[in-house]
């Protein structure tokens, strides 16, 4: 086999055609949840400081009151790297050679909807996994491996906060504390309803609406995200119905279109969120990010010793929890 290299930079070319043609046809979730960021590091980190909730009333002729600032709590978020070789052997790439971008589209397409389906999980487990006791590692740990990087928060979220690394997702007798000592917590264990939504509503806007200072906070939710399962048409006739779901008054329905960005139906969310009936009532692109420190990138090289040649794709992304007040979930599997 003789692959020339014109051929090879023919090939990345129509890769880079075919993969944004496909990857564009479907519509992604994880960015209407989490905050998107480009990178150029190995790892993100973020220190978020409290300092006066409000300013100081000065008495005349004194001086003005001295208020410094404090570290309320870190997060890191490491850059992973995703990849795939698709070989194909050599004999069969002679025979089939002058039908090679048909080949290609078809790997750019499946590479594709790989790479959406990655970043959709990378973002997806910080809710399937963000109620479990114990974290888990796979999803939460930051730490790059050489001594590049350790964090602290282990198979948690945050440091500096808590005696110990908490879940994305913690139940009342399990709270967050603040550099001010208020205490908060940020999951529920209830099911889909009016009621319980109103619940969910006071707490991430009102009960947790404050900064780590103390001061009062303006929080707005404006997601519903639940799993695409029977929960999602059931809050959409919570949610948009004209009339109150379940009333028997014809009340109007005043959580119609309360949350302004819609309910995100997110089927990459696990079987065991949705057997939970679980939900979150969250304000977008404030409590996850999303790093992109590479995207797609395409190669193809000839291994003369297998008499083989392969495409590559490679990717680098990254993302955390940077700001639990921001969500409030309901029914998260807890292991």
């Amino acid at each position: 086999m003789n692959i020339n290299s014109d051929f090879i930079e023919g090939l990345k070319k129509d890769s880079y055609e075919y993969y944004f043609e496909e990857y564009e046809k479907e519509a992604t979730y994880f960015d209407k949840i989490a905050e998107e960021k480009k990178s150029d590091a190995a790892y993100e980190k973020g220190t978020v400081l409290t300092g006066p909730g409000t300013l100081d009333e000065k008495t005349y002729g004194e001086d003005y009151n001295a208020v410094g600032l404090a570290e309320a709590f870190t997060w890191y978020v490491k850059m992973r790297e995703y990849g795939n070789l698709l070989p194909i052997e050599g004999s069969t790439l002679e025979d089939v050679k002058r039908k090679a971008g048909d080949l290609i589209k078809e790997w750019a397409s499946r590479w594709a909807e790989a790479a959406r389906n990655t970043k959709e999980t990378l973002v997806a487990d910080m809710f399937n996994y963000g109620g479990y006791n114990a974290g888990r590692d796979a999803t939460f740990d930051q730490s790059i491996s050489g001594g590049v990087l350790t964090d602290p928060s282990g198979d948690g979220v945050y440091t500096g906060t808590a005696a110990s690394p908490m879940s994305f997702i913690t139940l009342s007798g399990d709270n967050w504390t603040d550099p001010n000592g208020d205490t908060y917590y940020n999951g529920l264990s209830l099911n889909p309803t009016p009621d319980n939504f109103k619940t969910a509503w006071e707490l991430i806007s009102r009960t947790n609406a404050k900064t780590e200072s103390g001061a009062v906070a303006v929080i707005k939710p404006n997601v519903l995200l639940c799993a695409n399962s029977t929960d999602a048409l059931l809050w959409k006739q919570i949610l948009e119905s004209d009339k109150m779901a379940g009333g028997t008054l014809n009340d109007k329905n005043v959580l119609k279109d309360l949350v302004s960005n819609g309910i995100v139906a997110n089927p990459f969310l696990n079987s065991a969120f949705s057997s939970a009936n679980a939900w979150a009532l969250m304000k977008a692109k404030k409590s996850v990010r999303i790093y992109h420190r590479v995207e797609p990138e395409f190669d193809f090289f000839e291994d003369k010793k297998s008499n083989t040649f392969y495409g590559r794709i490679r990717m680098r992304i990254g993302a955390n929890v940077i700001n639990v007040k921001y969500t409030v979930g309901s029914n998260f599997p807890t292991s």
